[in-house]
């Protein structure tokens, strides 16, 4: 248990100082694209950093004889000294405070995934009950859903109150249609698994919304750029 607070306190450390670059010298700039990519590898780099093996020497001059500290995640070492020391009694039962911390992440982990779940089969069960049809590699689904338009993966979720053909419904089709060339859904998953796998962490929250917005800025922007391909 000690080892596993150990790690997730290395993760927030981790994602907090490149969330804190980001947030003073990235964020509001106007290349998204980069830090969108700077973000999504923020998450990978937060996780993996535990895992690496650093190791410190000292001047042999300083301390003899040399010693090498290296920073480790998954070990046994405290665990042993844990039990020959007594601090883990035979005797004390599931009911121990680490067994109900323990419970508690999976619960708020389990319930985290099963809401995403659900929202998965929502998405699906649209995508079965409207007709759709193919323009190019896109299934453009009409419906009448309040929640539309929105995209997911090659599904384009239309609401048929908005007329296609109007300036309005151009921009938002290919507001749309950015988010699916550029596989935004591909980002929206993985965020999604990293923050129900790391909910105690706030600033994968916060990296999961500063996402999300970059997602929306760079469709905005792909959106209302005139281009003489686009007719209707």
């Amino acid at each position: 248990m000690k080892t596993v607070l150990l790690y997730l306190l290395q993760v927030i450390i981790s994602s907090g100082i490149l969330y804190g670059y980001y947030h003073l010298f990235l964020r509001n700039k106007k290349f998204h694209q980069y830090n969108r990519y700077y973000l999504l590898m923020t998450m990978v780099i937060s996780i993996c950093i535990p895992f690496l093996r650093i190791p410190v020497y000292f001047d042999a001059a300083e301390t003899e004889p040399m010693f090498s500290k290296t920073l480790t995640v998954f070990s046994y070492g405290n665990f042993e000294e844990d039990i020959i020391a007594g601090t883990v009694s035979p005797g004390s039962g599931w009911f121990s405070w680490r067994n109900i911390l323990s419970f508690l992440y999976v619960v708020m982990a389990a319930f985290l995934f099963t809401r995403f779940c659900v929202a998965l089969i929502r998405i699906v069960r649209l995508a079965n009950i409207y007709p759709g049809e193919k323009i190019d590699n896109i299934r453009f689904i009409n419906t009448n859903e309040p929640a539309t338009p929105f995209s997911f993966f090659r599904w384009l979720f239309w609401n048929s109150k908005i007329e296609l053909n109007s300036d309005n419904g151009q921009q938002i089709f290919r507001h749309e249609l950015f988010h699916i060339r550029q596989k935004h859904s591909w980002d929206t998953i993985f965020m999604e698994i990293i923050t129900i796998l790391f909910w105690l962490n706030p600033f994968f929250h916060l990296l999961k919304k500063e996402i999300r917005a970059i997602h929306e800025f760079l469709a905005d922007k792909f959106a209302v750029e005139e281009n003489k391909e686009w007719y209707y």
